[in-house]
């Protein structure tokens, strides 16, 4: 899927329905084991179970993190201590093996257990957060909420998105869009 180093990039995927969100996730998410780069999920918690089970996994590679409190408070926090924070988990995984991170992140979850502006704003700053670090992001977006509903991912966060990321993950690639 990636021929390179994923780590410093902010990337989307947006997805139709479970499946489709699934089977890409999963993907992803194997080759960044392979890679030995650990797995934090932000997401609903079914869908986080969804994933371990599709994934093969055969130690703690995957775990779930709530990102709530730091999306939440981030104004606060600022870019420098949340970077200090990723800093020191990277060298907490590194000590285990791992040679970074990858932070997936399903927006629509992260709208629902913030809100839309707090999401927004700390999706603004991931790169300057993860830059020059190993790590990365990816964010998901649920684009059958954007078609039917709305509920969560609306037009300010589909145009939002388009600006803040600067790779999309398509046809199960990562495709540059700067």
């Amino acid at each position: 899927m990636i021929n390179r180093s994923i780590f410093g990039l902010n990337s989307s995927f947006y997805y139709f329905g479970l499946e489709h969100l699934i089977i890409n996730m999963c993907q992803y998410i194997k080759e960044g084991i392979e890679r030995k780069e650990k797995i934090c999920v932000y997401t609903d918690l079914k869908l986080y179970k969804k994933l371990l089970k599709y994934v093969d996994i055969k130690n703690n590679c995957v775990e779930y993190v709530d990102m709530t409190q730091m999306i939440n408070e981030y104004p606060k926090l600022k870019v420098n201590n949340i970077r200090k924070e990723v800093l020191k988990y990277i060298d907490e995984i590194n000590k285990e093996g791992y040679v970074g991170v990858r932070f997936i992140i399903q927006a629509d979850y992260a709208i629902y257990n913030t809100s839309q502006d707090s999401f927004l704003n700390f999706n603004r700053n991931i790169l300057n957060i993860i830059s020059e670090m190993n790590a990365s992001c990816m964010c998901a977006y649920d684009f059958e909420d954007y078609l039917k509903n709305k509920r969560f991912i609306n037009e300010k966060v589909v145009k939002e998105s388009y600006k803040i990321h600067n790779y999309r993950l398509y046809n199960r690639r990562l495709v540059s869009v700067k």
